[in-house]
């Protein structure tokens, strides 16, 4: 008969002083991760979002009836089919690099319910757990329904289980941060900076995308998804406001290292989809636009607030946000066959007209590019518009080398430690390996595997063997190249 905040300090604060282990065993660092943080600083930890067992049950509920209903309805009225081959991409990609994401962040909050330095931290990791085994069920429930029409959704569950190079490059990030962190870092990585910073771009500007392209099946997905991303996301906030007060140092040192990363991975799945796979006519607002609203105008300010500063390479970010997306666009689509999608090349003269428009030097930097491959295909020579070997990879972000910027900008950076050469995709990357080297050094990525003779034959046939594409989702053209017939010479007459 009480109301609910007569109690629920008192049922949310479950903590008691430890006699018969000493607590610095009970709650080690390399778990906690509090490093100089003396423990009563964390009783100021409090969540903005008050959540009580029984309203969250009765709220999830009802989202999860309201996202069964719209799916029930969606398969009887044959929806899919309807839909523009290139917003499917978008689906495909999505589906097969966040599902297990999603799977691996029960883990990490599992971690948080065990291991974070406040009860109340604590106890709302539980709730974090059951909203991440709720998005990975919800993914894998969806991508089943999509099975009969395309076996390429069964990347949802099978993706993370392959060597499939741009899987690799996410498991990577991921792995670290959400797997291999502590709850501190963890936290300020994927709670603070992917969850509240990025995923906004993923779940808000892609669900109104795909609305727009006539998918409610999949904007309904992600719509409920990113209402109980925003709760738990909050997780980063008291956390980084505890370590400003007595470690500001490490929670700069963390953002800055995990914006870069973060930044990278979504340039790569989400500015390809938003300016390349979304058909024209339904696009909102550029990647670009997207980014500038959300990351540099509402999160950045956001991050100020708390006393955090830009990090030091935000010139570098902004110039970035002209080039990344394109360059690892035309590079997933030139090596099109190592994909579990088919990509669309996004640059009919429709297409190439909105990207001229909301990027001013994207002839200057990609049209060029685009013509030789427009050029080869309505030849017949479509040998060239196909890889050879495999580029070379960065060792931080384990995407292609010179995929941060344009065709002017192609400096190499590179460290040697330990006898072995590092390659780096920015200054940025360099820098985060070389102020924490024993942290990823020894690692290899897909081509170092190559270089090493771990994947055989030496060749494009057996890189795709080993990253388990098969002929039947291999990618390719997602319209079968109809496009590049707009550029094609008007045939003579003859008289």
């Amino acid at each position: 008969m009480l109301a609910r905040d007569d109690w629920y300090d008192i049922a949310r604060d479950v903590d008691w002083t430890l006699s018969y282990v000493d607590s610095k065993e009970a709650f080690p660092e390399s778990w906690s991760g509090v490093g100089p943080v003396p423990a009563e600083a964390w009783n100021s930890w409090d969540e903005p979002y008050r959540v009580t067992f029984r309203d969250y049950v009765r709220v999830q509920r009802e989202k999860e009836t309201g996202a069964l209903a719209v799916r029930d309805a969606l398969k009887r009225a044959n929806i899919y089919e309807k839909l523009d081959p290139a917003h499917t991409a978008s689906s495909q990609l999505h589906m097969g690099t966040t599902c297990m994401v999603e799977q691996m962040a029960v883990t990490m909050q599992s971690r948080f319910c065990r291991f974070a330095p406040s009860p109340r931290w604590r106890s709302l990791g539980v709730f974090g757990m059951l909203d991440e085994i709720r998005h990975a069920q919800l993914d894998l429930a969806f991508s089943h329904d999509l099975l009969k029409h395309d076996e390429r959704f069964d990347w949802c569950n099978k993706a993370f289980h392959t060597n499939e190079w741009g899987v690799l490059a996410v498991k990577n990030f991921f792995d670290d941060w959400m797997l291999n962190a502590n709850c501190i870092e963890a936290a300020m990585a994927t709670s603070l900076t992917v969850e509240h910073g990025f995923t906004n771009m993923q779940f808000v500007a892609l669900a109104a995308d795909a609305m727009e392209a006539g998918d409610v099946d999949f904007s309904n997905l992600l719509s409920s998804i990113q209402t109980d991303e925003a709760r738990h996301a909050q997780l980063g906030f008291p956390t980084l406001e505890v370590l400003m007060k007595h470690d500001p140092k490490r929670a700069q040192y963390v953002f800055d290292v995990s914006f870069w990363r973060s930044f990278r991975l979504f340039q790569t799945l989400t500015g390809t989809s938003m300016d390349y796979y979304t058909p024209v006519a339904q696009r909102k607002m550029s990647f670009k636009e997207f980014m500038l609203e959300w990351v540099v105008h509402h999160h950045e300010r956001t991050m100020k607030d708390y006393g955090l500063q830009k990090p030091w390479y935000w010139e570098t970010f902004l110039k970035c946000l002209d080039h990344g997306h394109h360059a690892m666009h035309i590079g997933t689509w030139f090596w099109r066959p190592t994909l579990f999608w088919k990509p669309n090349a996004g640059v009919s003269k429709a297409e190439r007209a909105w990207l001229n428009s909301k990027y001013p030097n994207w002839e200057d930097s990609w049209g060029t590019l685009w013509d030789e491959i427009i050029a080869n295909v309505n030849s017949g020579n479509m040998a060239a518009t196909y890889p050879e070997t495999l580029p070379a990879l960065c060792n931080i972000t384990q995407l292609p080398l010179g995929s941060a910027w344009d065709r002017h900008n192609l400096q190499m950076y590179t460290s040697e430690y330990k006898g072995r050469l590092y390659n780096f995709d920015s200054d940025v990357s360099k820098w985060i390996f070389d102020t924490e080297p024993e942290r990823y050094c020894g690692h290899t990525n897909v081509v170092d595997r190559f270089l090493m003779g771990q994947i055989q034959p030496m060749n494009l046939g057996g890189g795709l063997q080993w990253m388990g594409i098969t002929p039947e989702v291999m990618g390719d053209d997602a319209y079968a190249y109809k496009w590049a017939a707009e550029y094609a010479a008007p045939a003579r007459k003859v008289a």
